[in-house]
């Protein structure tokens, strides 16, 4: 996800505190701007030249958590949070010119703001948001290197096999909750006018959890309820925001794209904690896998972990016509991540199934319903379905295929699938014709 940030403002901004050449320093490739545990009272630019930054673990492990290249800028943690102590080494991975302020620097304003903090918030958060996306690629590319691993052996060595890579991508993810849960204090704290923040807190607390559907009937109710241009509509369908916050009898409190960079703000953040929350779970559990417990929380709804693996696959879905019909559930006696990672193996299999067939309507439909003693969940699409001589064996490990050159990506994922339903006592059936698939696990209540 990218945030705009307004290019007038930015540009302003380094004119007027990265501009004095007495502040500009050089740097050739492999020279050390900091060091991790060091002292750092400046916040530095990066004007020419990419930086690499990485954390030594309690092992004596590298863990790379930082690439940042010309606009980018380095000593963000420790400058604003006001421990001056660098949480990183930072490395010139080329010849760099860098320009900084140290924490002396005096606010030079024409806005109205009070601090520092106010002043740079837009791009701290912008610059953070893309070090998150970065440290995700990185960790996907970790991720499909952990699976070539696992294909290699089956489930009884899983635990030993993934154990490096597992701690090192924990590091990563720690690193990028920890600091986005202190963007989201900072942003509560700093937020320029109060009446904004509630608008935040709902995205940060419910995230985009609207279905298109949703979206597109909200759109029309707006249009036709005040007479609003569609652009502005859509707008304020995407956010949910109920008409009392956003109208005062007919009129609109604030303008939809104030209403909407608040939401959207919010929304981000919890997409990115979500996201932390749920690969630090699958990190445990792949170390786990063979174990016969995990800890479990009762009154846990079905529907949100449905809701928490669509907000992880929403970039994959762009292109995909998804349908969601969640009736409401009782709550049930289960771990929240195993669910999450149950779904996403169904959902991402459906999704590399149509886009590897090239259809032109994409569908996936998710249903969940209860029917006492058991809450049924279906995940079906209009794909080109699983071949025949497969259909018997699709939930052994390293079971895969392609015909006609389609990857149908059945291997590893409906292995652990399977595991999961089965210690709930669960059943897991699949029907599957050339015109789509569909998956149907029935969980006791009782979990």
């Amino acid at each position: 996800m990218k945030l705009n940030v307004d290019e007038s403002y930015f540009n302003w901004l380094i004119r007027t505190y990265f501009s004095n050449p007495a502040r500009w320093i050089r740097l050739q490739k492999g020279e050390i701007l900091l060091k991790q545990g060091q002292y750092n009272n400046r916040l530095y630019l990066i004007r020419q030249g990419k930086m690499i930054g990485f954390m030594i673990d309690e092992d004596g492990n590298r863990v790379e958590i930082l690439r940042a290249g010309k606009g980018a800028f380095v000593g963000i943690y420790s400058f604003f949070s006001k421990n001056f102590t660098s949480i990183a080494t930072v490395e010139a991975l080329e010849d760099c010119e860098l320009a900084y302020i140290d924490s002396h620097q005096q606010i030079i304003t024409t806005r109205g703001e009070c601090s520092l903090e106010q002043q740079f918030m837009p791009l701290v958060m912008s610059d953070l948001l893309r070090r998150q996306q970065e440290l995700h690629h990185l960790n996907q590319e970790r991720a499909r290197t952990l699976k070539k691993l696992l294909d290699q052996q089956r489930l009884a060595s899983l635990g030993q096999m993934a154990a490096g890579i597992a701690h090192e991508l924990n590091n990563a993810v720690a690193v990028l909750s920890r600091n986005t849960s202190w963007l989201v204090e900072q942003m509560q704290l700093l937020c320029g006018d109060p009446r904004f923040l509630p608008i935040f807190e709902i995205g940060l607390n419910k995230g985009r959890f609207f279905s298109s559907r949703f979206v597109r009937s909200r759109k029309k109710e707006l249009i036709q309820k005040y007479q609003l241009p569609p652009q502005k509509a859509d707008l304020l369908a995407q956010t949910g925001l109920p008409d009392e916050i956003i109208f005062e009898g007919d009129q609109l409190k604030y303008t939809p794209e104030e209403l909407y960079r608040y939401w959207e703000l919010g929304a981000t953040f919890h997409d990115m904690l979500v996201a932390a929350d749920q690969t630090t779970h699958v990190v445990h559990s792949i170390r786990t896998l063979g174990a016969q417990h995990s800890q479990k929380q009762s009154g846990l709804d079905v529907n949100e972990t449905i809701q928490n693996t669509i907000t992880l696959l929403r970039h994959k879905l762009r292109n995909i016509q998804l349908l969601l019909e969640l009736s409401p559930l009782p709550g049930i006696t289960a771990n929240k991540g195993e669910l999450v990672q149950l779904w996403m193996n169904l959902v991402q299999n459906a999704i590399e199934a149509l886009n590897a067939a090239q259809i032109e309507n994409k569908v996936i439909k998710i249903s969940s319903q209860f029917k006492k003693p058991e809450i049924i969940v279906t995940i079906e699409d209009n794909g080109p379905g699983i071949p025949e001589e497969i259909k018997p064996n699709i939930f052994q490990p390293n079971v895969t295929t392609k015909v006609s050159g389609l990857s149908f990506g059945l291997g590893l994922g409906l292995t652990i699938v399977q595991r999961i339903v089965s210690d709930y006592q669960g059943s897991i059936e699949v029907k599957s014709s050339p015109k789509g698939t569909k998956f149907t696990i029935k969980l006791p209540i009782g979990g």
